[in-house]
């Protein structure tokens, strides 16, 4: 009998999510005051994070629509509104199609960019098929290698199919704590009234009752008052069972702010323009006597200001998660560009052209960390990452990835100077030559002394952590090949026939394919502890091979001032 009514329960609970006002509303604009109110009510993921809707929000609308507004309406007016109403959204384009032979399978027009959720399900008498199934299931069944460009836009947009329906049904609305539940899981409005007791069942039942319809409501009448009630009420809820785990105000106004202000994103351009800007004036001074002072002092001075902005970013993400944010790909990127600046501002007082470079590469760095493949979401960490080893060994190995970046950068404006020379040496630019070769060696330096603490580091935490100091493990092998390869390129002065400074900026420019091998190859290519590849190798990118093209013919360029080349 229980189990009956158990169910009984459940069941008008359902319908009490898709009320009569789901289908009579006709405005789906939610309040924007009622969003403001939503965006602080707390919410736990799937991996046990708490925070707020807003985040939440922002998340998943950034994944499904690579955007943080659509139609006028922020984050948390929307996915508020598709929970609301999902059959007024159902049929609202929001997923973007660009394959156009996935387009001929869903019947979609190829001048529609955005597919619906209606457009991925055919209508027969039996219900509705999911279009894709049969295909995303053979697509995820292929390695990553095998994969086609339709395998992997499939398996792409089905993942926002089913996000999309995970909204719809609520499921993503952790919000509901269990009363003395050891493991502090929250739960969904329909999975909370199945596992909840009597009690709570009763008083959840009510909760949501009232909100949502309330929430119809005021879908139709604008009038978002009782609503509101029924919205504060939850969060008083929510603070009576789950006060124990839930963040305190500070953060979560900190998580806000760092929601609101997109720091690392919107650094991208200024970076870029900044260092681009910079680069011009260096240029103009090398071809010139204009010294141009007041407008380098200014394009400086946005440079430190975008640095300065840079480390109140990782200061804010450090205090949300609580743990150093280099702990991903998206932060480790995000650290790396921070390391880039710190190194052009370090050199800046010496070489200006330090400083442009490294913001544009800084630039170049939060673009793709920005990329969809990228994932941006705070995380709680994995139990092998919880550690103050992280906080020391990661920090100090990706600070040299900074620094060796800048002495690549160094190496190809180096040879881009060579490439310059004419019949006579220009003495200005042999000029510029002696002072990027001494920078560049001055980074390489301290970058190959970071990266070699760091791997010491990292021998106390593997043995912390898994009982040996060196395994062999394929990262580890590679960061050891990073570390010879660059002291093998500092000990070139003392080889005869390598010490110049043109064969110093050609090692120096290839020798860092060795680092971007050992942070982003060893994870795809091969197998190890520290990589996720299992050996199922990706695809390379075709701009990879033309960066490596491009590099040599540099090179070739490069050779035509090397009899103006001197020694180290």
């Amino acid at each position: 009998a229980s189990k009956s009514a158990l169910g009984i329960v459940a069941i008008f609970a359902a319908l009490s999510l898709i009320s009569p006002n789901d289908l009579q509303a006709s405005n789906i604009k939610v309040d924007s005051e009622h969003a403001k109110i939503a965006s602080t009510m707390i919410v736990q993921s799937a991996d046990g994070r708490m925070k707020p809707f807003d985040t939440l929000s922002y998340e998943l609308l950034n994944k499904l629509y690579r955007s943080t507004s659509i139609d006028g309406m922020s984050a948390n007016e929307a996915i508020l509104s598709m929970t609301l109403l999902p059959s007024k959204w159902r049929s609202t384009p929001i997923i973007k199609i660009s394959d156009e032979e996935l387009k001929r399978l869903l019947n979609i027009p190829q001048s529609q960019k955005y597919a619906s959720f209606n457009d991925f399900f055919s209508v027969n008498d039996e219900g509705g098929d999911y279009k894709l199934l049969a295909l995303s299931e053979e697509a995820n069944r292929k390695p990553l290698s095998a994969r086609t460009r339709l395998d992997k836009e499939i398996v792409k947009i089905d993942e926002k199919v089913n996000i999309l329906y995970m909204i719809f049904a609520g499921e993503f609305l952790r919000v509901i704590p269990a009363k003395d539940d050891p493991s502090h899981t929250w739960h969904s409005p329909s999975s909370a009234l199945s596992v909840l007791n009597k009690e709570q069942q009763g008083e959840v039942l009510t909760l949501l009752q009232n909100y949502f319809s309330a929430a119809g409501e005021a879908l139709n009448s604008g009038n978002w008052q009782n609503a509101n009630t029924a919205l504060s009420a939850i969060k008083d809820y929510q603070a009576k069972y789950g006060a124990d785990i839930m963040p305190d105000q500070a953060h979560i106004n900190a998580e806000l702010a760092f929601n609101k202000y997109q720091i690392f994103s919107k650094l991208t351009s200024v970076y870029l323009l900044a260092g681009f800007a910079l680069l011009i004036v260096v240029f103009i001074r090398l071809a010139s006597s204009w010294r141009l002072n007041a407008i380098f002092k200014l394009v400086y001075g946005i440079n430190i200001l975008a640095f300065i902005a840079h480390t109140t970013g990782l200061a804010l993400r450090w205090y949300i998660s609580g743990h150093a944010p280099w702990s991903d790909s998206y932060e480790s990127l995000v650290y790396i560009a921070w390391a880039l600046a710190l190194s052009g501002i370090i050199f800046s007082r010496r070489s200006a052209i330090s400083l442009a470079l490294t913001a544009i590469l800084a630039g170049c760095v939060l673009f793709v960390a920005h990329l969809s493949w990228i994932d941006p979401q705070i995380t709680n960490l994995q139990p092998v990452l919880r550690s103050y080893w992280l906080t020391i060994h990661v920090s100090v190995i990706t600070a040299s990835y900074g620094f060796l970046g800048l002495c690549s950068l160094l190496g190809i404006f180096t040879l881009l100077l060579f490439a310059l020379q004419g019949k006579s040496e220009n003495t200005r630019l042999s000029t510029n030559i002696l002072e990027a070769t001494r920078i560049n060696e001055m980074a390489m330096i301290l970058g190959l002394c970071l990266l070699t603490f760091g791997n010491f580091l990292g021998g106390v935490w593997a043995n912390e952590s898994w009982g040996r100091y060196w395994g062999w493990d394929s990262k580890e092998t590679w960061a050891l090949i990073s570390i010879l390869v660059y002291a093998a390129v500092l000990h070139m002065r003392f080889v005869k026939c390598l010490n110049s400074q043109l064969t110093f900026a050609v090692a120096s420019m290839f020798a860092y394919w060795v680092i971007v091998f050992t942070y982003f190859g060893v994870n795809f290519y091969l197998t190890g502890m520290h990589s996720y590849a299992a050996g199922d190798a990706v695809q390379v990118p075709a701009f990879v091979y033309v960066i490596g093209i491009g590099m040599f013919v540099l090179w070739g360029l490069a050779l035509r001032g090397k009899k103006y080349s001197k020694t180290l």
